[in-house]
This record gives C-alpha cells, structure tokens and sequence, in this order.
C-alpha cells in the first residue's frame, strides 16, 4: 500500500488539532425546534409528531461546512455539541443547570443564551411529559429502592433514544432514498383503511415518508451552502473541492451512491441524522470494509479514484466520528465517562458464506486509525483464526502498538455463537458487528437494548455476609438470604449469595418492562427507515418492527470480586479452616483494621487470573448459574441475556460497597470486566486467559470485555509483535471472546495526571471505548493507573 502523501496527512493534522481546541458544550437547537414542532402538531399521533420534528429540524438547523473538510454534516449547530433530546429527557438537564458547566464527569459548557432556551421553551412545555418522568413515576418498589442505593443501575439512557443498534447502512447505499421511499409507497398500496390496523399503518408509513423527505432536504441545504461557499472563495483548490461536495450532494439526496466517496458521504449523513432523531449512544457503522467494498473497488479499477485518495477520505471521516459527544446526565457519565459516542466499527472475521472476509479495506480501515488517532470511532476487529491472514494479524497488532487503546480485539467463532444463541440462523449470525463495548449485533435487522441495567455483583457477597443489609447504610435492602453464622457449608454460602443474585436479577427485569412500555412511545421513522421488515410490517423499531427482536442486556460488574470472594471464604473459612465466619464478618466490619494478619489470608488466598483450578472451577460454575437465570426471564421483545461490560461502572459501583473477602478495602473500585482485580494477576498474560476462559462466554451474549495493559517495550519490536501475534491466536483457541489492550507508559498516566495541559490528545482504554485521559475523573484515572501491568508475553 502506498503512502500517503503529504498533502493529505497536513489536511487530516490541520482537521485534528482544530478538532481537539473545541471545548465540548450543549447543543439545544434541536431540541428547541422540536419542541417548537410539537406545539404546531397537537392532535396527530405520536409517531407523525416525532416524524414532523425531525422533518423541521432537517429543514432549519444550522448547518455548516468545516474549513477543509471533504466529507460534511453535524447532528447539531456546534463542533462538539451535547444534543439535548427533550422529549424524553428533558429534565436531566433542568436538574443541573447550575453544574453542568463544571461538573465531575463529561461537563458541556451551557452558554447564557442556550440556557435562556431551555427555561422558556423547552422546559414550560415538556413538564410532565417526557419518558423519563414517567419511568420515575412506574418504576417498581424493589427496582428503585436497589437502584437508589448503588447496588443497580438502570440505565437512563434506555428512556432516551435507542442506540446499542447497527442500522441498514448497505442497504440505504444500494437503493438510495429513492429506493427505499419506493418500499414505502409499496408498503402503504397494499393497505386498506377499512380492515383494523391498517389505519396506524398507513400514518406510521406516512411517518416515514416525512422522514426520508426531511433526510433529503437537509442533504440538499447541505448542497446549496457548497455552492454558496465555492462562489465565495478565491482559493482555486477549496472551490474546486467544494463544487465537488455540491455535486456529491446533489445526487446521494436521492439517488443510490454511485462512489465510493458518495458512499462515505451517504453513510455519514444518515449517521448524523438518526443521532439528530434521538440522543443516544452506539449507532454502530459495522462492518464498514464489506458494504464499502465494491464500491472502493470499482472506483480503482476505473481509475476514479487512488489509493491515497480513498485513505485520505476514510481519514477526514474518522475526524467527523470524533465531533459528537454523547450527553449524559451526571450519574450515567460517570458509568460511562469520557464522552463516549461508541461509534463501533468493524473489519476483518468471516463472510455470509463463512470464508475469509479481510480486503484491503480492511487494512485502510485500520490506517485510518493509526493516521488520525482519536476517540472515535470505536474499532474493533474480528479475528477468525482459520480464516484470516496473517499479514491482518499482523496489522492489527501494529495499531496495537501505537498505546491508542484501538482495536478491540473479538474472536470471531464466539461472536458468531452468541448470535445464534440469541436464535438468529447461522447463515446470518456470519454478519454479526460488535456494537456499543464488545455487544453483538447484526446489521439493520435486530432490536435490543444491550445495556439496559448494571448489577453489582460486589453487593451480592457483601448482602450474603449481611442478610439483605447493606453496609454503607445499615438498612436491609435485598431479600434475607440467612444468617452467616449458620452457614456450616461452603454451600450453604453460596446458595446465599446466588438468592442475592436471583432478586437483584428479578428486579433488573421488572424494571424492564416498564421501560419496554414507556419505549413503546419513543418512536424513531428515520431509524426505522433503513429496517426492511419496519417498512414491511408498517411497524416502528420501537414496536418491535425489527426482524429480530432480543430482550434487554443485564450488564455484571465485579466478576472478579465475586470469584475471588467465593474462593476465599471456601478456602479459608471451609477448607483450610484456618479463621472462623464471625472472625471474618469483624474484619470486614472494620474494613480490616486491626486484622493485618486476616488481611493477609485474603489476600493470600488463590486469585483469578492465574490459572489456578481452585479458583477458575467457581469461574465456570457461578457465570453458568448467572447466564441461566437472566436467560430465565422473557420481555415483551425477547429473552433477557446477560453480558460483561462495565464501562467505567465498576469505579461507582465500589464506592457502595465495603470490605470483601478477597481482601479488597472498602469503597474502593470493583474490577473491570472479566478482567482479574488490579494487581491479582501475578502469571502472566497466558495464566489470566487460561482463567477467563472458564467463563462461558457464548453464554452472554451483549458480550464480555478483558481489559490488558502492556509496556510499550513488550511490543516495540518485531519479535514483541510476534509473541503478540500468537497470544491473541491463543485466546481464540481458548475460546476467550474479547481482549483490549493499553499499551502505554505508567509514567506517562501519572505524569498526565498531574499535568493535563500537556497531555490532551492522550488516549487511554477505558472500558469498551477509547477516550481522553485528562478528559476523565480522577477515581477513573486512578482506577486505570492501578491496572495489572504485564511486563512480558509467553506463549505455550
């Protein structure tokens, strides 16, 4: 592959560093024109309302064309805006109005005019009537009271907008919005309103409509302002390249792309529009080197375009992913800081007939993340090791290299089983696209909401050892499980523990369904738009109009803990017998003050992650007992299933949580993922796969996540990026679904602690996102800072 020339790599350095001078901050023309819409269509059912708003916003939001850019289109007015979504959540801003600006987590500057908006437009009319205020009002007894007090977490970004979904993108790109207008007509010939249920079909068709009319203005006004640019400017290059996006514009309005850089243009407007639609997190590109393909390769054949171009164009792209930053409200920033978008895009693993799937879009891909190095968007890779080359491998690890945090790393065989377990068809499980963290996802045909609730597996134990109370607060919050004294058996202790377990999932259902029900009024046309069975069925996303439709994700933080918790009681308490169940509740009462030498027996006792059948065996057998009761439960969409992925989760949820028997101290963070506690780990990078291997991964199907960090030195050379090479074919081979991996000095971290002035652009692997450093808390930082560090890689 050629290099880029240095025309092209001043461009993509000039986008970046304007990019990284924006100071995030709320965005509420959206919101205000949306509501202004509502005012105007009282009467009309909801999805038309929704469908007319959005239809307005495409019609007068500001738009702009970035000085250099190629590829254009923002979801709202501002470079690095926060869209605030006003009919579902409006009051999450009211409530911080006055902290927004300079609040712990994710602040956005709130500009004096902006807040003026909110307080006599959006707010006066929006009281009383969003998602989120009715969740709050139906939200069950027991949901709330574990959600109040830390030990769940339902995520209140499910009354939000849908994201955690992988929309048509191929097919928008094949047939165009005139294509897909056509499927709409086509659809509403057939109706009758005379026959029952044909009248909600044909006014939600006629939503549709409206929202592919508003997607092709807003791609028009798009195509005017180049013009109106182009004729301005006496900058013979920039008018030639903004005619061009005139051009460009003026055709994908309508018409199937006929280029590959149509096709980057095409894809990122729709991007930006269902973002626009509703506010929500992880609209996944997916596997963007296979629908981009022929695309790129009949434009080299014809000579349409060169190879540096086209990387040149992947590059200006990535700059876009990076623009949006995701608002949350306080709480869930802190579940998920640094801005997260968890745009995730995928190359490499198998194609619908199960053979090698990697091209040479795949390598560029992967380029444009080592050429642009920003937090978006997410890339992740899926690895067949019977199918994909080498030279892939090889490339991947060399992104690797760069201490970026990019890519995620997915076997491809366990992606593809957990979409069969979900019940979607081999023949269709081969497309499967990681989505959101390490989610599963298939592209423009499945439903779900894959980070609905969090449970703190760290409280289950501590409720065990408490009968239902919680130590923080001393009140008794969760069932009564027994009394620790009496509890003559390991188990018996267990049992305790797995009663906790069942109530804590019993009420991240219940709160499920109501969210399922509030949903059904969160409506979204122009997501819909590129479902086909949404447009067969004349039936929304939110209605379950999808081809599959899978049951909410319960998300597990603190596996380590909990293993390590169980090892340790049944090591020392019931095998050893070396201390007694009451000495141990003091020492944890006291967060083992004055029990140094007790303290030391926990820490002591064997740990996970060091490939030690005394521990790993309590690995298998309690994440077999957690995937079949959350696979227990139903919702109006599906089956529940479960996942590991704690975003950065697992640094709040220990605040909540006292002393463990592992040995960990009171509120302090919980471990991340599968991953083994900070510092536990004391084998080497084999001995802690060989451990997280015993968790049935297939089994949780939203994914797990394994967070790694390495010294650069481990892989600075090519004999590193071998061993590397074969690590990452050794998690395959032991079935381990996903690896990530910070490589990066631990000098440096502290260093950008200190002083993040200097250090803004560095980037650090988090959860299932890559984000700034110095954009993320302290207690998050401090979290990543005490990671395991492996120091070497051996491989047998």
């Amino acid at each position: 592959m050629s290099k880029k020339n240095k025309g092209c790599l001043e461009r993509i350095e000039r986008l970046k560093s304007k990019l990284l001078e924006v100071r995030p901050e709320m965005d509420l023309e959206n919101a205000r024109i949306l509501t202004e819409s509502f005012m105007e269509t009282e009467g009309l059912p909801h999805v038309l309302r929704k469908a007319k708003a959005f239809h307005k916003q495409c019609s007068e939001k500001t738009i702009n064309i970035w000085e250099d850019e190629l590829i254009v289109g923002c979801s709202g007015s501002k470079k690095r805006g926060g869209i605030l979504c006003a009919d579902t959540c409006w009051s999450v801003l009211d409530a911080e109005l006055d902290t927004i600006s300079n609040r712990k987590y994710d602040p956005f500057y709130l500009r004096d005019e902006d807040r003026a908006i909110f307080q006599e437009v959006i707010k006066p009319y929006w009281k009383g009537r969003s998602n989120y205020e009715k969740w709050l009002a139906q939200v069950p007894e027991e949901t709330k009271e574990l959600t109040d007090n830390g030990i769940l977490y339902i995520n209140r970004k499910a009354v939000r907008g849908f994201g955690e979904t992988t929309a048509g993108y191929e097919w928008l790109l094949n047939v165009g919005i005139s294509g897909i207008v056509k499927e709409i007509e086509k659809s509403r010939a057939k109706l009758d309103i005379t026959v029952p249920g044909d009248y909600q079909k044909d006014y939600y068709l006629k939503s549709q409509l409206i929202a592919a009319d508003g997607i092709k203005i807003l791609i028009e006004r798009h195509a005017e302002l180049a013009r109106k640019y182009a004729n301005e400017t006496d900058d013979l290059i920039r008018k030639e390249e903004l005619n061009q996006i005139a051009s460009i514009c003026d055709s994908i309005s309508w018409n199937p792309v006929r280029s590959f850089r149509e096709a980057l243009q095409l894809f990122y407007f729709y991007q930006t529009c269902i973002f626009m639609e509703q506010n929500a997190a992880s609209y996944n590109p997916g596997r963007m080197d296979q629908y981009l393909w022929k695309y790129y390769e009949n434009d080299l054949e014809k000579g349409i375009i060169t190879v540096d171009e086209a990387q040149e164009l992947l590059d200006c792209l990535w700059i876009k992913f990076s623009e949006p930053c995701l608002f949350q409200d306080e709480v869930t920033a802190e579940f998920a800081a640094g801005y997260p978008m968890f745009q995730n895009v995928c190359v490499g693993g198998v194609d619908d007939c199960g053979r090698d799937a990697v091209n040479d879009l795949s390598y560029m891909i992967l380029q444009a993340t080592m050429d642009v190095k920003l937090y978006q968007p997410s890339l992740s890779v899926r690895y067949s090791v019977a199918k994909n080359p080498n030279s892939f491998l090889k490339k991947v690890v060399d992104l690797m290299s760069l201490g970026t945090g990019f890519p995620a790393f997915h076997n491809d065989d366990i992606g593809i089983r957990m979409l069969m377990n979900k019940g979607i068809p081999l023949k269709e499980a081969f497309n499967w696209n990681p989505c959101g963290c390490v989610e599963t996802n298939l592209e423009g045909r499945t439903k779900q909401y894959t980070a609905l609730a969090d449970i703190n597996l760290g409280s289950m134990v501590e409720f065990a050892l408490l009968n239902g109370k919680m130590r923080k607060n001393n009140k008794v919050i969760s069932v009564r499980s027994g009394d620790p004294l009496e509890f003559h058996t390991y188990g018996k202790f267990l049992e305790a523990v797995k009663d906790q377990i069942r109530y804590s999932v019993r009420a991240c259902v219940m709160g499920s369904h109501v969210i399922d029900e509030i949903c059904m009024d969160r409506t979204c046309p122009a997501l819909s738009l590129t479902f086909k069975e949404c447009i067969e069925s004349a039936k929304d996303y939110a209605w379950g109009g999808a081809k599959y439709n899978v049951g909410n994700g319960i998300i597990l933080i603190g596996v380590a803990d909990l293993i390590n918790s169980l090892a340790t009681v049944r090591h020392i308490i019931y095998n050893e017998k070396s201390t007694s169940m009451s000495e141990l509740l003091k020492a944890l009462e006291n967060n083992f003050e004055g029990y140094d030498i007790l303290h030391k027996m926990c820490m002591d006792a064997p740990k996970y992650g060091n490939d030690d059948p005394l521990v790993d065996d309590i690995a298998g057998e309690i994440y077999t007992f957690i995937a079949d009761e959350i696979e227990s439960y139903n919702s109006k969409f599906g089956k529940m299933s479960p996942g590991i992925l704690p975003v950065s989760g697992n640094t709040p949820f220990g605040l909540e949580v006292g002393a463990l028997p592992s040995g960990r101290k009171a509120w302090t963070p919980l471990a991340d993922g599968v991953s083994p506690s900070g510092g536990s780990d004391m084998n080497g990078p084999t001995a802690v796969l060989k451990s997280v291997a015993n968790i049935p991964h297939d089994r949780f199907t939203q994914g797990t996540l394994l967070n790694m960090k390495v010294e650069p030195s481990m892989i600075s050379n090519e004999g590193g990026k071998i061993q590397m090479m074969s690590l990452l074919k050794s998690m395959c081979t032991l079935g381990v679904y996903h690896v990530q991996f910070n490589v990066i000095d631990q000098e440096k971290l502290i260093k950008a602690q200190k002083d993040p002035e200097k250090y803004k652009g560095l980037l650090v692997r988090v959860a299932g996102y890559t984000a700034y450093f110095t954009e993320l808390g302290k207690d998050i930082q401090d979290e990543i800072i005490g990671r395991t560090v492996q120091t070497g890689i051996s491989v047998g």
